[in-house]
């Protein structure tokens, strides 16, 4: 019955995204090349709701940073939700999440690159949003 629950699509500015693992600069410049040749945004990013801590997809927030943009599509979640899943990236251990929050929200840091897999069931949505939009024109 849980996956039948819809998941929340929401525009969010960018400045409430709180980056949560170290990225590849050069995964993020071909990333941001590849939306501006698109012209809109299909893949919203998954964040914590109350923090706004990233739980996938630190190179789009950072490519929407290099457009200038101002909003991004994101899928409001909660780590306590069911139908999210987070493990370590190497060993397929489950990851604790309390650890992300400690080193985001208390330590101010970033979590290595590739730390983290987090999963989503069912799978997240796609929305197809024209960057003028995020660009915060009206």
């Amino acid at each position: 019955m849980l996956d039948k629950l819809p998941y929340c699509v929401a525009l969010k500015p960018l400045a409430f995204f709180r980056p949560s693992e170290a990225v590849d600069e050069h995964d993020v410049h071909r990333l941001a090349a590849a939306i501006r040749e698109a012209g809109s945004w299909t893949t919203p990013i998954p964040i914590e709701k109350g923090t706004g801590i990233i739980m996938d997809g630190n190179h789009r927030a950072r490519a929407a940073a290099l457009l200038g943009l101002r909003y991004v599509p994101c899928v409001l979640l909660d780590y306590r939700d069911p139908r999210v899943s987070v493990t370590h990236w190497q060993t397929g251990e489950p990851f604790c999440v309390d650890s992300i929050r400690r080193r985001i929200l208390q330590d101010r840091g970033l979590l290595p690159y590739k730390t983290t897999r987090h999963r989503f069931a069912p799978v997240l949505p796609a929305t197809e949003i024209q960057l003028s939009v995020l660009h915060g024109g009206a």
